[in-house]
Protein backbone atom coordinates (compact mmCIF):
# COMPACT_ATOMS: atom_id res chain seq x y z
CA UNK A 1 0.00 0.00 0.00
CA UNK A 2 3.03 2.32 0.26
CA UNK A 3 6.15 2.72 -1.86
CA UNK A 4 9.37 4.55 -0.96
CA UNK A 5 11.65 5.81 -3.74
CA UNK A 6 15.21 6.31 -2.54
CA UNK A 7 17.08 5.56 -5.76
CA UNK A 8 19.76 7.89 -7.03
CA UNK A 9 19.97 11.22 -8.80
CA UNK A 10 21.45 11.55 -12.26
CA UNK A 11 24.93 11.42 -13.70
CA UNK A 12 25.59 11.10 -17.45
CA UNK A 13 22.55 13.19 -18.42
CA UNK A 14 25.05 15.74 -19.72
CA UNK A 15 27.98 14.76 -21.91
CA UNK A 16 30.89 14.25 -19.50
CA UNK A 17 34.30 15.77 -20.00
CA UNK A 18 35.72 12.23 -20.13
CA UNK A 19 34.60 10.74 -23.44
CA UNK A 20 35.64 7.85 -25.70
CA UNK A 21 38.31 5.89 -23.79
CA UNK A 22 37.37 7.75 -20.62
CA UNK A 23 33.63 7.19 -20.99
CA UNK A 24 32.07 6.20 -17.71
CA UNK A 25 34.46 8.29 -15.63
CA UNK A 26 32.35 10.82 -13.78
CA UNK A 27 32.23 12.50 -10.40
CA UNK A 28 28.79 11.33 -9.25
CA UNK A 29 28.27 7.58 -9.37
CA UNK A 30 27.57 6.15 -12.83
CA UNK A 31 24.97 4.00 -11.09
CA UNK A 32 22.96 7.15 -10.35
CA UNK A 33 20.81 6.88 -13.46
CA UNK A 34 18.02 9.34 -12.68
CA UNK A 35 15.68 6.56 -11.61
CA UNK A 36 14.48 8.61 -8.62
CA UNK A 37 13.01 11.00 -11.19
CA UNK A 38 12.33 8.64 -14.09
CA UNK A 39 10.06 6.52 -11.90
CA UNK A 40 8.10 9.46 -10.48
CA UNK A 41 7.70 11.95 -13.33
CA UNK A 42 5.76 9.69 -15.77
CA UNK A 43 3.09 8.87 -13.17
CA UNK A 44 2.28 12.51 -12.50
CA UNK A 45 4.28 13.15 -9.33
CA UNK A 46 4.77 16.86 -8.69
CA UNK A 47 8.47 17.71 -8.91
CA UNK A 48 10.35 20.73 -7.62
CA UNK A 49 13.60 22.56 -8.37
CA UNK A 50 14.42 20.29 -11.30
CA UNK A 51 16.21 23.27 -12.85
CA UNK A 52 18.90 23.01 -10.21
CA UNK A 53 22.16 21.28 -11.03
CA UNK A 54 25.49 20.84 -9.32
CA UNK A 55 28.70 21.65 -11.18
CA UNK A 56 31.59 20.48 -9.02
CA UNK A 57 35.13 21.80 -9.23
CA UNK A 58 37.29 18.69 -9.58
CA UNK A 59 40.83 17.65 -10.44
CA UNK A 60 41.04 17.40 -14.21
CA UNK A 61 40.59 14.00 -15.89
CA UNK A 62 40.41 11.99 -12.67
CA UNK A 63 37.44 13.83 -11.07
CA UNK A 64 39.24 13.82 -7.73
CA UNK A 65 37.38 15.82 -5.04
CA UNK A 66 38.88 19.14 -3.96
CA UNK A 67 37.16 19.55 -0.59
CA UNK A 68 39.88 17.93 1.47
CA UNK A 69 42.52 20.04 -0.27
CA UNK A 70 40.68 23.24 0.57
CA UNK A 71 39.64 22.31 4.10
CA UNK A 72 42.38 20.04 5.45
CA UNK A 73 45.41 21.03 3.39
CA UNK A 74 44.34 24.72 3.11
CA UNK A 75 45.39 24.77 -0.53
CA UNK A 76 44.31 27.43 -3.01
CA UNK A 77 43.83 27.56 -6.77
CA UNK A 78 45.79 29.85 -9.07
CA UNK A 79 45.37 30.67 -12.73
CA UNK A 80 48.21 30.48 -15.25
CA UNK A 81 49.31 33.99 -14.21
CA UNK A 82 49.70 32.96 -10.59
CA UNK A 83 46.57 34.85 -9.50
CA UNK A 84 44.08 33.65 -6.88
CA UNK A 85 40.64 34.25 -8.39
CA UNK A 86 39.00 34.45 -4.96
CA UNK A 87 41.12 37.57 -4.42
CA UNK A 88 41.12 39.14 -7.88
CA UNK A 89 37.40 38.44 -8.38
CA UNK A 90 36.29 39.35 -4.86
CA UNK A 91 34.30 42.37 -6.09
CA UNK A 92 32.22 40.07 -8.32
CA UNK A 93 30.54 38.69 -5.20
CA UNK A 94 28.97 42.07 -4.44
CA UNK A 95 26.64 41.58 -7.41
CA UNK A 96 24.96 38.69 -5.63
CA UNK A 97 24.17 40.02 -2.19
CA UNK A 98 23.24 38.92 0.39
CA UNK A 99 24.68 35.59 -0.77
CA UNK A 100 27.99 37.10 -1.86
CA UNK A 101 28.86 38.05 1.72
CA UNK A 102 28.06 34.62 3.15
CA UNK A 103 30.89 32.73 4.84
CA UNK A 104 31.97 30.41 3.38
CA UNK A 105 31.30 31.70 -0.12
CA UNK A 106 28.53 29.60 -1.71
CA UNK A 107 29.87 26.99 -4.13
CA UNK A 108 28.22 28.38 -7.29
CA UNK A 109 29.74 31.80 -6.64
CA UNK A 110 33.21 30.30 -6.15
CA UNK A 111 32.66 28.47 -9.43
CA UNK A 112 31.58 31.74 -11.02
CA UNK A 113 34.79 33.47 -9.98
CA UNK A 114 36.93 30.70 -11.48
CA UNK A 115 34.73 30.50 -14.58
CA UNK A 116 35.38 34.16 -15.36
CA UNK A 117 39.14 33.52 -15.31
CA UNK A 118 38.77 30.50 -17.60
CA UNK A 119 36.48 32.40 -19.96
CA UNK A 120 39.05 35.19 -20.24
CA UNK A 121 41.73 32.68 -21.24
CA UNK A 122 43.65 32.73 -17.97
CA UNK A 123 43.76 28.95 -17.58
CA UNK A 124 44.84 26.32 -16.88
CA UNK A 125 43.77 26.54 -13.25
CA UNK A 126 46.08 24.82 -10.77
CA UNK A 127 45.49 23.54 -7.26
CA UNK A 128 48.71 24.44 -5.46
CA UNK A 129 49.11 21.08 -3.79
CA UNK A 130 52.86 21.68 -3.66
CA UNK A 131 52.68 24.84 -1.57
CA UNK A 132 50.04 23.42 0.77
CA UNK A 133 51.95 20.20 1.45
CA UNK A 134 55.26 21.98 1.92
CA UNK A 135 53.68 24.37 4.41
CA UNK A 136 52.13 21.53 6.41
CA UNK A 137 55.43 19.61 6.47
CA UNK A 138 57.40 22.72 7.48
CA UNK A 139 60.63 21.23 6.13
CA UNK A 140 60.38 18.07 8.25
CA UNK A 141 60.89 14.94 6.06
CA UNK A 142 58.93 12.77 8.52
CA UNK A 143 56.00 15.18 8.44
CA UNK A 144 56.16 15.26 4.64
CA UNK A 145 55.90 11.47 4.55
CA UNK A 146 52.72 11.70 6.62
CA UNK A 147 51.27 14.52 4.51
CA UNK A 148 52.09 12.61 1.31
CA UNK A 149 50.38 9.53 2.71
CA UNK A 150 47.26 11.56 3.50
CA UNK A 151 47.22 13.05 -0.01
CA UNK A 152 47.36 9.72 -1.81
CA UNK A 153 45.04 8.00 0.65
CA UNK A 154 42.40 10.69 0.03
CA UNK A 155 42.06 9.57 -3.58
CA UNK A 156 42.70 5.88 -3.05
CA UNK A 157 39.73 5.99 -0.65
CA UNK A 158 37.35 7.93 -2.89
CA UNK A 159 38.58 8.39 -6.46
CA UNK A 160 41.20 5.86 -7.50
CA UNK A 161 41.17 7.31 -11.02
CA UNK A 162 42.76 10.49 -9.67
CA UNK A 163 45.64 8.57 -8.10
CA UNK A 164 46.11 6.80 -11.44
CA UNK A 165 46.08 10.16 -13.24
CA UNK A 166 48.81 11.47 -10.95
CA UNK A 167 50.88 8.34 -11.52
CA UNK A 168 50.38 8.34 -15.30
CA UNK A 169 51.37 12.01 -15.57
CA UNK A 170 54.39 11.72 -13.26
CA UNK A 171 52.83 14.09 -10.75
CA UNK A 172 54.20 14.16 -7.23
CA UNK A 173 51.68 16.46 -5.50
CA UNK A 174 54.29 17.76 -3.06
CA UNK A 175 56.31 19.09 -6.01
CA UNK A 176 53.82 19.69 -8.83
CA UNK A 177 50.45 21.49 -8.80
CA UNK A 178 47.47 19.76 -10.43
CA UNK A 179 44.91 21.11 -12.87
CA UNK A 180 41.33 21.63 -11.72
CA UNK A 181 38.27 22.22 -13.91
CA UNK A 182 34.55 22.75 -13.62
CA UNK A 183 32.91 19.41 -14.37
CA UNK A 184 29.75 18.72 -16.34
CA UNK A 185 26.42 19.29 -14.53
CA UNK A 186 24.80 16.67 -12.31
CA UNK A 187 21.17 16.58 -11.22
CA UNK A 188 20.47 15.38 -7.69
CA UNK A 189 18.47 16.02 -4.55
CA UNK A 190 21.22 15.32 -2.05
CA UNK A 191 24.80 16.61 -1.74
CA UNK A 192 24.76 20.12 -3.27
CA UNK A 193 21.61 19.58 -5.34
CA UNK A 194 17.93 20.14 -4.65
CA UNK A 195 16.06 18.53 -7.54
CA UNK A 196 13.36 16.02 -6.67
CA UNK A 197 9.78 15.42 -5.65
CA UNK A 198 7.62 17.98 -3.87
CA UNK A 199 7.01 16.17 -0.59
CA UNK A 200 5.03 16.92 2.54
CA UNK A 201 6.91 18.32 5.49
CA UNK A 202 6.54 17.25 9.14
CA UNK A 203 3.29 18.00 10.93
CA UNK A 204 4.96 19.89 13.79
CA UNK A 205 6.98 22.31 11.64
CA UNK A 206 5.52 22.62 8.16
CA UNK A 207 3.15 25.47 7.27
CA UNK A 208 -0.17 24.39 5.68
CA UNK A 209 1.12 24.77 2.12
CA UNK A 210 3.98 22.36 2.91
CA UNK A 211 1.98 19.63 4.65
CA UNK A 212 -0.55 17.08 3.41
CA UNK A 213 -0.83 14.27 5.90
CA UNK A 214 2.41 12.30 5.99
CA UNK A 215 6.00 13.49 6.22
CA UNK A 216 7.99 12.78 3.01
CA UNK A 217 4.91 11.73 1.04
CA UNK A 218 4.82 12.98 -2.54
CA UNK A 219 1.69 14.33 -4.20
CA UNK A 220 0.87 10.75 -5.24
CA UNK A 221 -1.03 9.11 -2.40
CA UNK A 222 1.10 6.43 -0.74
CA UNK A 223 4.29 7.29 -2.64
CA UNK A 224 7.13 8.47 -0.40
CA UNK A 225 10.65 9.64 -1.22
CA UNK A 226 13.99 10.26 0.45
CA UNK A 227 17.54 11.25 -0.45
CA UNK A 228 17.97 12.19 -4.11
CA UNK A 229 14.23 11.68 -4.56
CA UNK A 230 13.29 14.68 -2.38
CA UNK A 231 13.54 18.17 -3.84
CA UNK A 232 14.04 21.57 -2.19
CA UNK A 233 16.23 20.04 0.53
CA UNK A 234 19.90 20.42 -0.51
CA UNK A 235 23.10 19.56 1.33
CA UNK A 236 21.69 16.38 2.87
CA UNK A 237 24.73 14.35 1.84
CA UNK A 238 24.76 10.73 3.05
CA UNK A 239 23.78 11.30 6.69
CA UNK A 240 20.86 13.57 5.80
CA UNK A 241 19.66 11.17 3.12
CA UNK A 242 19.85 8.32 5.62
CA UNK A 243 17.80 10.37 8.08
CA UNK A 244 15.23 11.17 5.40
CA UNK A 245 14.99 7.47 4.65
CA UNK A 246 14.14 6.72 8.28
CA UNK A 247 11.53 9.49 8.32
CA UNK A 248 9.99 8.25 5.07
CA UNK A 249 9.90 4.67 6.35
CA UNK A 250 8.14 5.67 9.57
CA UNK A 251 5.61 7.72 7.62
CA UNK A 252 5.02 4.87 5.16
CA UNK A 253 4.33 2.47 8.04
CA UNK A 254 1.86 4.96 9.52
CA UNK A 255 0.19 5.32 6.12
CA UNK A 256 -0.19 1.54 5.77
CA UNK A 257 -1.68 1.29 9.24
CA UNK A 258 -4.09 4.11 8.47
CA UNK A 259 -5.04 2.47 5.16
CA UNK A 260 -5.19 -1.27 5.89
CA UNK A 261 -7.22 -2.32 2.85
CA UNK A 262 -5.54 -4.59 0.31
CA UNK A 263 -4.36 -3.10 -2.97
CA UNK A 264 -5.64 -5.00 -5.98
CA UNK A 265 -3.43 -5.46 -9.03
CA UNK A 266 -5.00 -7.40 -11.88
CA UNK A 267 -3.26 -10.03 -13.98
CA UNK A 268 -3.81 -7.78 -16.98
CA UNK A 269 -1.90 -4.93 -15.30
CA UNK A 270 0.99 -7.23 -14.43
CA UNK A 271 1.08 -8.60 -17.98
CA UNK A 272 1.08 -5.09 -19.47
CA UNK A 273 3.97 -3.97 -17.26
CA UNK A 274 5.93 -7.13 -17.98
CA UNK A 275 5.55 -6.70 -21.73
CA UNK A 276 6.62 -3.06 -21.49
CA UNK A 277 9.72 -3.92 -19.44
CA UNK A 278 10.86 -6.71 -21.77
CA UNK A 279 9.97 -4.85 -25.00
CA UNK A 280 13.56 -3.84 -25.94
CA UNK A 281 14.62 -7.50 -26.06
CA UNK A 282 11.56 -8.37 -28.14
CA UNK A 283 12.39 -5.51 -30.51
CA UNK A 284 15.90 -6.85 -31.04
CA UNK A 285 14.74 -10.41 -31.70
CA UNK A 286 12.14 -9.19 -34.17
CA UNK A 287 14.43 -6.95 -36.23
CA UNK A 288 17.99 -8.25 -35.77
CA UNK A 289 18.06 -9.81 -39.23
CA UNK A 290 17.45 -6.52 -41.04
CA UNK A 291 21.17 -5.68 -41.17
CA UNK A 292 24.52 -7.42 -41.00
CA UNK A 293 25.70 -5.27 -38.07
CA UNK A 294 23.59 -5.48 -34.93
CA UNK A 295 24.45 -1.89 -33.92
CA UNK A 296 23.17 -0.46 -37.22
CA UNK A 297 19.53 -1.18 -37.92
CA UNK A 298 16.71 0.88 -39.48
CA UNK A 299 14.19 -0.45 -36.96
CA UNK A 300 15.78 0.37 -33.62
CA UNK A 301 18.42 2.27 -31.66
CA UNK A 302 20.71 0.81 -29.04
CA UNK A 303 20.88 2.10 -25.45
CA UNK A 304 24.36 3.52 -26.07
CA UNK A 305 23.18 5.38 -29.17
CA UNK A 306 20.27 6.79 -27.18
CA UNK A 307 22.54 7.91 -24.35
CA UNK A 308 24.97 9.64 -26.71
CA UNK A 309 22.03 11.42 -28.34
CA UNK A 310 20.66 12.54 -24.97
CA UNK A 311 24.04 13.83 -23.83
CA UNK A 312 24.52 15.77 -27.06
CA UNK A 313 21.13 17.47 -26.64
CA UNK A 314 21.76 18.36 -23.02
CA UNK A 315 25.31 19.56 -23.60
CA UNK A 316 24.48 21.77 -26.57
CA UNK A 317 21.03 23.06 -25.58
CA UNK A 318 20.88 22.60 -21.81
CA UNK A 319 23.99 24.48 -20.76
CA UNK A 320 26.74 21.88 -20.69
CA UNK A 321 30.49 22.39 -20.78
CA UNK A 322 30.67 23.06 -24.53
CA UNK A 323 28.33 26.06 -24.24
CA UNK A 324 29.93 27.53 -21.09
CA UNK A 325 26.91 26.40 -19.00
CA UNK A 326 24.85 29.04 -20.82
CA UNK A 327 21.27 28.84 -22.12
CA UNK A 328 18.52 31.13 -23.34
CA UNK A 329 14.89 30.71 -24.33
CA UNK A 330 15.69 29.75 -27.92
CA UNK A 331 18.26 27.08 -27.03
CA UNK A 332 16.00 25.60 -24.35
CA UNK A 333 13.00 25.43 -26.68
CA UNK A 334 15.12 23.73 -29.33
CA UNK A 335 16.45 21.29 -26.76
CA UNK A 336 12.92 20.46 -25.61
CA UNK A 337 11.86 19.78 -29.20
CA UNK A 338 14.78 17.41 -29.70
CA UNK A 339 14.34 15.63 -26.39
CA UNK A 340 10.63 15.08 -27.11
CA UNK A 341 11.66 13.36 -30.35
CA UNK A 342 14.20 11.29 -28.45
CA UNK A 343 11.59 10.25 -25.88
CA UNK A 344 9.38 8.99 -28.72
CA UNK A 345 12.27 7.05 -30.26
CA UNK A 346 13.13 5.39 -26.95
CA UNK A 347 10.12 3.15 -27.54
CA UNK A 348 12.21 1.64 -30.36
CA UNK A 349 15.22 0.70 -28.25
CA UNK A 350 16.66 -2.77 -28.75
CA UNK A 351 18.49 -4.81 -26.13
CA UNK A 352 20.63 -7.79 -27.08
CA UNK A 353 20.84 -9.11 -23.53
CA UNK A 354 19.69 -8.34 -20.01
CA UNK A 355 22.58 -5.97 -19.41
CA UNK A 356 21.46 -3.84 -22.35
CA UNK A 357 17.87 -4.16 -21.12
CA UNK A 358 18.99 -2.47 -17.91
CA UNK A 359 20.81 0.19 -19.93
CA UNK A 360 17.64 0.75 -21.98
CA UNK A 361 15.65 1.70 -18.91
CA UNK A 362 18.49 3.76 -17.47
CA UNK A 363 18.47 6.02 -20.53
CA UNK A 364 14.68 6.31 -20.29
CA UNK A 365 15.03 7.58 -16.73
CA UNK A 366 17.86 9.93 -17.67
CA UNK A 367 15.78 11.34 -20.52
CA UNK A 368 12.84 12.13 -18.24
CA UNK A 369 15.32 13.85 -15.92
CA UNK A 370 16.84 15.86 -18.76
CA UNK A 371 13.49 16.98 -20.13
CA UNK A 372 12.31 18.13 -16.70
CA UNK A 373 15.57 20.03 -16.28
CA UNK A 374 15.16 21.89 -19.58
CA UNK A 375 11.54 22.79 -18.87
CA UNK A 376 12.34 24.09 -15.40
CA UNK A 377 15.28 26.14 -16.69
CA UNK A 378 12.94 27.69 -19.25
CA UNK A 379 10.36 28.57 -16.60
CA UNK A 380 12.79 30.25 -14.18
CA UNK A 381 13.54 33.60 -15.79
CA UNK A 382 16.71 34.55 -13.94
CA UNK A 383 20.23 33.32 -13.30
CA UNK A 384 19.69 31.97 -9.80
CA UNK A 385 22.98 30.04 -9.49
CA UNK A 386 25.80 31.67 -11.50
CA UNK A 387 28.63 29.18 -11.68
CA UNK A 388 26.13 26.35 -12.18
CA UNK A 389 24.25 27.84 -15.13
CA UNK A 390 23.68 31.16 -16.88
CA UNK A 391 20.60 32.41 -18.71
CA UNK A 392 22.00 34.92 -21.18
CA UNK A 393 18.53 36.45 -21.68
CA UNK A 394 18.02 36.80 -17.91
CA UNK A 395 21.59 37.22 -16.62
CA UNK A 396 20.80 38.60 -13.16
CA UNK A 397 19.66 37.17 -9.85
CA UNK A 398 16.05 38.29 -9.25
CA UNK A 399 15.03 37.71 -5.64
CA UNK A 400 12.03 40.00 -5.96
CA UNK A 401 10.25 37.77 -8.47
CA UNK A 402 11.98 34.40 -8.33
CA UNK A 403 12.77 33.59 -4.71
CA UNK A 404 10.29 30.77 -5.13
CA UNK A 405 10.23 27.06 -5.87
CA UNK A 406 9.57 26.01 -9.47
CA UNK A 407 7.31 22.94 -9.62
CA UNK A 408 6.15 20.76 -12.49
CA UNK A 409 3.76 17.94 -13.19
CA UNK A 410 3.60 15.70 -16.24
CA UNK A 411 0.16 14.60 -17.48
CA UNK A 412 0.65 11.25 -19.20
CA UNK A 413 -2.89 11.10 -20.59
CA UNK A 414 -2.45 14.31 -22.58
CA UNK A 415 1.37 14.23 -22.84
CA UNK A 416 1.56 17.72 -21.37
CA UNK A 417 3.65 19.44 -18.73
CA UNK A 418 2.39 22.13 -16.36
CA UNK A 419 4.79 24.38 -14.45
CA UNK A 420 3.98 26.57 -11.47
CA UNK A 421 5.74 28.31 -8.59
CA UNK A 422 5.37 27.68 -4.88
CA UNK A 423 6.16 30.24 -2.17
CA UNK A 424 9.41 30.08 -0.25
CA UNK A 425 8.51 30.18 3.45
CA UNK A 426 11.18 30.66 6.10
CA UNK A 427 10.32 27.98 8.65
CA UNK A 428 13.36 28.56 10.87
CA UNK A 429 14.14 32.24 11.44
Amino acid sequence: NAVIITSGGASNVFRPRSVNEGMGRTWYSVFATGSAYGLMIPIGTEMTQMEHRFVPTRFKDGYGPVGMWFQYFHAHVENALGEDYTVTRESELRKYEPYGSAIPTPTPLRNHQMFLDVKEGKGPMYMRTDLAMQELAAGDPAKMDKVREEAWEDFLDMTIAQALTWASQNIAPEDTPSEVVLAEPYIMGSHSGEAGAWVSGPEDLAPPEYYWGYNKMTTVLGLFAAGDGVGAAPHKFSSGSFTEGRLAAKSAVKFVRDNPGATTVSDAQVKKLSEEIWAPMETFEKHKGASTAEEINPNYITPKQALVRLQKIMDEYGGGTSTWYTVNEATLLRGITLIEMLREDLAQQAARNRHELMRSWEVVHRTWTGEAHLRHLLHRKETRWPGYYYRSDYPDLDDQNWRVFVNSRYDAVNNQWSLTTKPYVNIIK
